[in-house]
């Protein structure tokens, strides 16, 4: 992948210094299989031939093995670190600024290829386009596949989808560490809140999806990225950064979690995790139809 400018891949590399993965492969694998089932016969079939051919080590070959692909990916391309999250300031809202203006991908320029400076939502948009392009080249629909099956779960946990001037909750110090080793509050909700539904992605999956009606997947069908977005960003409004006081990176206490907190988190990061598995499919079902 090159990147588009060195400038810009320096501001991400510089913004996005200590930005976890969200949910953790736990949970990312968990938002794969629960999409993975309400995946049409046609659509599921399109998906497997896509990666039918894909031999990446990065990750198991299977479709939630591939859900952490983009995680692994960029180790090694910090220009695309940026593409995870959308920092939507949690005192003046503003979406379109959180996404550098929702700037257009440059005439014939590939999704994969850039810009460094794009939000979580823009890359959405942008992958699931190539994802429905008749004309998209068979290597950038398997990009575009691995990348949106990744970011549709990155958009769904809180604390992507929102900032105090924090890094998202990375300034956040924990003590005690709740489960033993997220040490900060976006460690939290990546790792922390999900392993609290136990310990196999398969029986959160199965348990998760159980429950979801079919009123609930239409419902949570209907909207778009930027809607989901700032769906998120109120659980993280209401719910993430709902402490005694609201630190920024400057702040440097450690806080505690509270038992209720905690019971909170775990209820908020399981329909999330239900959520943005049933809009992965919905997207991938209207995409590749």
């Amino acid at each position: 992948m090159r990147v588009v400018s060195a400038l810009f891949a320096a501001c991400s590399l510089i913004a996005t210094a200590g930005r976890a993965a969200a949910w953790g492969e736990l949970g990312h694998r968990v938002t794969g299989l629960i999409a993975y089932r309400h995946l049409t016969p046609a659509a599921r079939a399109r998906v497997d031939a896509i990666m039918a051919a894909d031999t990446d080590p990065l990750t198991p070959r299977d479709f939630a093995g591939r859900t952490n692909w983009a995680d692994k990916y960029r180790s090694a391309h910090r220009e695309t670190a940026a593409w995870h999250f959308a920092d939507i300031e949690i005192d003046h809202p503003d979406l379109k600024a959180a996404c550098y203006g929702f700037a257009p991908l440059a005439p014939g320029q590939l999704a994969s290829q850039g810009p460094a400076q794009a939000c979580v939502v823009a890359k959405i948009e942008q992958f699931t386009a190539e994802l429905r392009s008749p004309s998209t080249s068979p290597n950038e629909r398997l990009l575009a596949l691995k990348f949106l099956i990744h970011f549709v779960g990155d958009l769904h946990q809180p604390l992507h989808a929102a900032d105090h001037m924090d890094k998202g909750g990375n300034c956040i110090g924990l003590d005690p560490a709740p489960d033993g080793h997220a040490a900060n509050l976006h460690a939290y909700w990546d790792t922390g809140a999900v392993g609290s539904l136990g310990g196999s992605a398969e029986a959160i999956a199965a348990e998760l999806d159980d429950r979801t009606s079919p009123e609930r997947v239409g419902t949570w069908s209907a909207g778009d990225p930027r809607a989901w977005a700032m769906e998120t960003f109120k659980i993280a409004q209401r719910d993430a950064y709902a402490l005694p006081t609201r630190p920024t990176c400057s702040d440097h206490g450690a806080k505690a979690l509270t038992e209720t907190y905690q019971a909170m988190a775990k209820r908020d990061v399981a329909l999330q995790l239900e959520k943005a598995g049933v809009r992965m499919a919905a997207l991938l079902n209207r995409a590749l139809h």
